[in-house]
């Protein structure tokens, strides 16, 4: 299934699905599993699915109200597993002030050849001048990678899943953080994978303005529940929800 024809872009707060952008759309598993914060088993057989990417794919989307940093903070979460290729496989996340993934880019996270690393407002994997912690990612482990967004800067970590609610009770010890780049209005993502020499899954993609929102329900994995990327309604933007 590719995103960019996607007729089940689900979630909540975004204006339309989700689009190409560059190289060809992120494509789903297709397996009827998805990952969960815990690595026994590493997939959980729910009935959804998750994005899988081996080679140079992206996506981007918009939500419906712009998240004001001078007023809040913004949270982007997703639960990440290598599979193969742990020193080389490449991810990345963008944030824009413009629809489209246009207009200025001010935040930028992701992991390159093995390594975490988040900028402010340089674009590209690792860019110079940002927050790295070097060697970090390991092959068949499933982590959440979590960053912050505040109007002085940036920061993120990657968590390891270990199927403790505990784990996500607060936000964790920042691992890499960027300053600059303050007043800034989000108003839309960019999705992008290099998986060409290795392969990654990516799944519960969530953004928010808090991070009891950002972290709630991935402990435990509800039967049919709502998943990756809003094909099945997983996205929990710019509102609180509890169960």
């Amino acid at each position: 299934v590719n995103l960019t024809t996607e007729t089940t872009n689900g979630g909540t707060g975004w204006t339309a699905a989700w689009a190409s952008t560059g190289p060809s759309g992120l494509v789903t598993s297709g397996t009827g599993q998805s990952l969960w914060f815990d690595q026994s088993p590493a997939l959980t057989a729910d009935g959804s699915t998750h994005v899988f990417s081996d080679s140079n794919r992206g996506n981007e989307r918009d939500w419906n109200a712009a998240v004001d940093l001078g007023t809040q903070s913004f949270y982007f979460t997703a639960l990440i597993h290598v599979f193969s290729g742990a020193s080389t496989v490449d991810m990345r996340a963008e944030f824009y002030d413009g629809a489209g993934a246009t207009g200025n880019m001010r935040g930028n996270v992701g992991i390159t050849n093995g390594d975490l690393y988040t900028h402010v407002s340089a674009q590209g994997y690792a860019p110079a001048g940002g927050g790295v912690d070097a060697g970090v990612v390991t092959v068949n482990t499933t982590y959440l990678l979590a960053m912050k967004r505040t109007t002085s800067g940036i920061s993120a970590s990657l968590i390891t899943a270990d199927g403790m609610s505990s784990t996500l009770t607060s936000e964790p010890t920042w691992q890499v953080t960027d300053s600059g780049a303050t007043g800034v209005d989000f108003r839309s993502i960019r999705l992008i994978a290099n998986g060409t020499d290795g392969g990654i899954r990516i799944d519960e993609l969530r953004l928010a303005t808090d991070w009891d929102s950002a972290v709630d329900g991935l402990v435990i994995p509800e039967p049919g529940s709502l998943t990756l990327l809003g094909l099945g309604g997983m996205s929990l933007l710019l509102r609180r929800r509890r169960k």
